[in-house]
């Protein structure tokens, strides 16, 4: 077996076998047997393996073994088993909270105690202050006896142990914080170290004692750490210099690990000696950190950890653990990075960073091929070069001010052989297209060199260089084979930068760069198609030819129009992009000659999405009005007319009608600037133009369908927003183009064919007449004192609906109806809102409700109801009448409807097979909406609050018969449930004492629910009982706010009183919610009224009785669990039970 796969098969096998222990499959004697049995059974592995086998042997070997057919044989894997998620048992669980319990009491009384003891701090002594740390970690001491030897709670009391043994070191180290050893063994004194290892081996025998009576890792581990904090210590106050200091350390560790080797078959020993190899490995970075702490020195600081790094590699060396690396990588560049910015080597710093990354490759080799480690310790120069490549450009940006530097330029080349060594050794492309990044910086870097005593460069200009440069030498000249590998990658990354240089002199508006730019562009366009094998690229590039041949043109021009104001107003953006766009037409020509068909076809598509491009422009950015914005357009209509002829696709012809759209107002406006028009030309320009293409498409319909459909759909299309801009702009004149529409929709329904078209260009033909309307009043100057428009068209479409016949008087209901319910609400915006339209409103409301049960479309009569209830309200606010004749008009409203419902519909709602067969009786719905309304008028009588509450409480009771049988229940009670606002407008006209006022207020709840019982006879039992609780709780609290604002004795005796009838009903009738809440609010009374003996005390004083508390429950807890293993029940258990099972039986 290979040295590395069954080093390989060891690791795994010691993880499992870890794993196991860890999540308590196994104990940990058999892990150690097993471990050391494995290890045994691998040292004799390679002891065998180690011996030379003689020839004959090694042949009859080979001749014994047969050859092994070609199949492939998968490995089956073991699956993991899922972790089982850990239930607790009742009696884990009952521990747990007598746990949780305990440590809260504990903490409460910790925290009333600390601040009994504290709010005097100031004040106290240093004797007093370290004496209380020492009497909190007795205090936890004591606990944790009480817990184990008393509760036999063990996990609670080791709890108080740790945190008892923490306070050990906080101890003495404030004995000498406070200064109470002296001042040598004060913090700040000579004696310091001293201080520290006293802190240190002091607490360590306390841990000691611990770890072995306990049988604790964690107290073997506070062990460790104690005794390597003591050593360290111990050595600085020996004032050595650093080298000394660490060699200290690097002895102290020597002698542990003589220490171990000497010790570690003592059974008595092996809780130590099981956690000394990895304390020994985590003791080398605890050196460190204390050398860190203890001194300050970079240089050899860095050598410190550079010698720590290669101990690491031998220990991965010598102990098999890979997982080594990671530590000595991170020491290596650490300390790599303490040792340049801090010695000579800074001046060269960047070439060291790359030399680095590089090296660390080779790492692998010194170890002859033992741990199969290369792929690591190859993304780890791969991690190591990436960083170094950000530190050392950040440091050319922010350091050099952006300079080219030799230095930076080789750093740049040892990073890229860096990567390109890592493509060949790795399958990860990521490699190959990182060493092009990295050659890429590094020609930038020549670039900047060569040109800087000649020229200051543009950075777009050589970001566009360095991106063609490593298109061309990397990745099409054919180089070294070495180098071969790069030139895809170079390819990618070389389009990319010069896609990201032209960005930049986009955005820094250098148009001739841009220009210069995009010609490499399509040079290296050029290249892809004839020289790549890839079809996506080679596809891509097909687009990219034309359309970066075409955008230089226009970046060319960009050029002139920055810098000339003349070619700027008189051509601008069109031209460029029309240049462009035309010199692409052309290009595709030659194409076409050559041989390359589809770079032909592919340039004139460019050359039409150009050509759009100058047209926008045209229409948008400033141009010569008078002849080159048209002529840009006229021959748009002539390109996109040759895009269809050549492409011949449907949406073609689209374009072209949108383009003579444009065209069209471009000629007119050319010629306003000849001739000026009249208002009334000027009020048809607009609606004309959807006519012209609509009469366009009327001429092409039999020679072109395309053309005509595309230029009937733009005419239909713009025809609603050309009548609405002439609507607002020439709102008197706009008559005529509304007659104009009226002809044209007409014609159009005429004409249509299919159902959506004839009703779309019905519902114009009505929408023109209702503005026809509405203009020709302005027109013709007649005045209303209302907004009639609406009733005088929804007439109009009546009259039509009435001769119309079949299909067209389904059409139009459904224009009809809703245009009717607008107008009705249009209806209540006329100001003032006097009885004319009011009734006018009413007449339209009831028309259009007698419509609409002739169509059989009742459901849609909430809505003309509501809106003539909305209108009976505005009318009585701006209205002159009295507050009686308004309630009466409301009332008698109401009540009409309330009896026009009765006699229209038989129920309140009857569902059908369709949602035009349902029915909802809108007009029972609405007499609640007017009933309501009456609370609103003021009345100085009684019954005129108390009126509106009785109807509706009437009509609820009167749809008894109405609903289905299971709800008829409901409906008196909700008429009775009502009944509650007109009791209470009552009685707030009455004079009542104040004493009884509370009462008389909340106790017509409690009659309520009483009755709603009454009513369902059982039914509901569940639902009316939360109810009963949720109204007696209520009034039990509204009572009691009342009787504690007066604070009079005749509250608390009625309180008490109504308490104790509430007890004793709940005892008679044996109901509990009447029972627990007379019991609980006479118990608050008690509690109340008692209040001047228990209001005063701190709050720390209730701290420490929830603590004790607390502790007594948990106390307890624990007294019942140890009855109940002996089989007992304590007396307070017994008559718990009992009462709970009388009162179970209760309603």
């Amino acid at each position: 077996m290979e040295p590395n796969k069954r080093e390989e098969n060891r690791r795994i096998f010691r993880q499992e076998l870890f794993t196991l222990r860890e999540e308590g499959y196994l104990s940990e004697d058999i892990v150690n047997t097993v471990a050391k049995a494995h290890r045994q059974y691998h040292l004799d592995l390679v002891e065998i393996e180690a011996i030379p086998l003689p020839a004959e042997a090694n042949v009859q070997i080979k001749k014994a073994v047969p050859p092994e057919p070609n199949v492939q044989i998968k490995k089956a894997m073991p699956s993991e088993p899922p972790k089982v998620k850990k239930t607790l048992s009742p009696e884990e669980v009952r521990e747990r909270n007598i746990t949780w319990s305990l440590n809260i009491g504990v903490i409460f009384l910790l925290i009333g105690g600390l601040f009994v003891a504290t709010s005097n701090w100031g004040s106290m002594t240093s004797y007093m202050k370290s004496g209380s740390i020492a009497f909190v970690a007795l205090l936890f001491y004591g606990i944790s006896l009480l817990t184990k030897k008393v509760l036999h709670i063990d996990k609670t009391a080791f709890a108080f142990i740790v945190l008892g043994s923490l306070f050990l070191p906080i101890f003495i180290l404030s004995l000498g914080w406070f200064g109470l050893l002296g001042s040598y063994l004060a913090v700040d004194g000579e004696g310091r170290y001293l201080l520290g290892m006293l802190g240190s081996f002091l607490p360590m025998i306390v841990y000691i004692l611990f770890a072995k009576n306990l049988n604790s890792r964690l107290f073997v581990w506070f062990t460790f750490v104690s005794l390597s904090a003591g050593m360290a210590f111990l050595l600085a106050g020996l004032h050595l210099k650093i080298d000394f200091f660490y060699l200290g350390m690097m002895v102290f560790n020597a002698a542990l690990i003589f220490g171990y080797l000497q010790v570690k078959q003592r059974e008595s020993l092996k809780l130590f000696t099981n956690e000394f190899v990895p304390y020994v490995q985590i003791n080398l970075v605890l050196s460190t950190l204390f050398m860190l702490f203890l001194y300050n020195n970079e240089v050899l600081y860095s050598f410190n950890l550079l010698l720590t790094a290669v101990i690491y590699l031998s220990m991965m060396y010598v102990s098999g653990r890979k997982e080594y690396h990671f530590i000595f990588s991170v020491m290596l560049v650490y300390g790599a990075y303490q040792l340049i910015e801090h010695s000579f080597l800074n001046y060269f710093g960047e070439v060291v960073y790359a030399i680095i990354g590089l090296g660390i490759v080779f790492v692998p080799r010194t170890m002859n091929g033992r741990f199969s480690l290369d792929k690591v310790f190859q993304y780890t120069s791969a991690v190591i070069s990436g960083f170094a490549f950000i530190y050392i450009s950040l440091e050319g940006i922010l350091l050099r001010a952006g300079n080219p530097s030799i230095t930076l330029m080789l750093a740049y080349f040892i990073i890229a052989v860096n990567f390109i060594y890592l493509s060949h050794n790795s399958p990860n492309r990521l490699f190959t297209y990182l060493s092009s990044v990295f050659a890429a910086s590094g020609i930038y870097e020549a670039i900047l060199l060569l040109v800087k005593p000649i020229y200051s460069i543009n950075f777009s200009l050589a970001l566009s260089l360095t991106g063609f440069i490593l298109f061309v030498v990397f990745g099409v000249v054919p180089l070294a084979k070495y180098i071969r590998i790069l030139q895809n990658s170079s390819k990618v990354v070389g389009i990319a930068i010069m896609t990201l240089a032209l960005l930049a002199a986009i955005t820094l508006f250098q148009w001739w760069q841009a220009g210069v730019i995009l010609l490499l562009v399509t040079i290296v366009s050029f290249l892809v198609i004839k020289k790549e094998t890839r079809s996506y690229y080679k596809e891509a590039a097909l687009w990219i030819l034309p359309s970066a041949l075409g955008l230089s043109i226009a970046a060319f021009a960009e050029e002139m129009n920055v810098n000339f104001i003349y070619y700027r107003e008189e051509f601008g953006y069109a031209i460029n992009f029309a240049s462009g766009a035309i010199l692409v037409l052309l290009t595709s020509f030659v194409w076409k000659k050559a041989g390359e068909k589809q770079l032909a076809r592919i340039s004139f598509f460019v050359s039409q999405a150009l050509y759009t491009f100058a047209i926008f422009y045209a229409l948008l950015s400033p141009i010569n009005r008078l002849w080159v914005q048209p002529f840009v357009l006229l021959a748009g209509i002539g390109m996109y007319y040759y895009l269809y002829k050549k492409i011949g696709t449907k949406w073609v012809p689209y374009l072209v009608s949108i383009t003579t759209l444009f065209a069209y107002f471009s000629l007119i406006d050319a010629i306003r600037i000849r001739i000026p028009f009249s208002g009334t030309v000027d009020s048809l320009i607009v609606s004309v133009s959807a006519v012209v293409l609509l009469f366009t498409a009327f001429l092409c319909r039999k020679k072109d369908s395309f053309i005509a459909a595309a230029f009937a759909w733009t005419g239909h299309c713009i025809y609603p927003a050309a009548l609405v801009f002439t609507w607002f702009v020439y709102h008197t004149d706009s008559i005529y183009s509304f007659i104009l529409a009226l002809l044209a929709y007409g014609i159009s329904t005429k004409l249509a064919s299919r159902e959506w078209k004839i009703k779309v260009f019905l519902y114009g033909v009505f929408t023109t007449l209702f503005f026809a309307v509405s203009t020709g009043i302005d027109f013709f100057k007649i005045h209303f004192t209302g907004l009639y428009e609406f009733p005088i068209t929804s007439v109009l479409i009546l009259l039509f609906a009435l001769f119309a016949k079949g299909e067209f008087n389904k059409r139009t209901a459904y224009y009809l109806v809703p245009f009717s319910i607008i107008g009705i609400g249009v209806m209540l915006l006329v100001y003032p809102y006097s009885w004319l339209p009011y009734l006018i409103t009413g007449g339209y409301a009831s028309v259009l409700l007698f419509y609409l049960h002739k169509i059989k479309w009742d459901l849609l009569g909430l809505i003309p109801l509501f809106l003539a209830f909305i209108a009976t309200v505005e009318f009585s606010y701006l209205s002159d009448m009295g507050a009686l004749q308004k309630l009466l008009l409301s009332g008698g409203l109401g009540i009409l409807m309330a009896l026009n419902g009765q006699i229209v519909y038989k129920k309140l709602f009857e569902s059908g097979p369709k949602i035009g067969d349902t029915k909802i009786d809108g007009y029972t719905a609405v007499s609640f909406l007017y009933f309501w309304v009456m609370y609103f008028f003021d009345y100085p009588s009684i019954w005129s609050k108390a009126l509106p509450g009785v109807l509706i409480a009437v009509s609820f009771w009167m749809q008894r018969k109405r609903v289905p049988a299971n709800l008829s229940v409901f409906m008196s009670i909700l008429g009775a449930s009502y009944l509650l606002q007109p009791y209470y407008s009552t009685i707030a006209k009455l004079n009542i004492p104040p004493l009884w006022e509370r009462e008389v207020q909340v106790l017509p709840f409690v009659v309520l629910i009483i009755f709603i019982r009454i009513l369902l006879k059982g039914r509901y039992s569940n639902i009316t009982k939360a109810i009963q609780w949720g109204v007696l709780v209520f009034v039990s609290l509204v009572l009691i706010q009342d009787g504690l604002a007066s604070n009079t004795i005749y509250d608390a005796v009625i309180l008490g009183s109504l308490s104790l009838l509430s007890m004793l009903a709940g005892m008679l009738l044996q109901i509990k919610s009447y029972f627990f809440v007379g019991a609980g609010v006479l118990l608050l009374n008690v509690f109340l009224q008692t209040r001047p003996y228990w209001g005063h005390m701190p709050w720390w004083f209730y701290l420490l009785v929830a603590g004790l508390i607390l502790i007594t429950v948990a106390s307890f807890n624990e007294w019942n669990k140890q009855k109940t293993l002996k089989g007992e029940s304590t007396f307070i258990v017994k008559i718990k039970k009992k009462v709970i099972g009388k009162i179970k039986q209760w309603d």
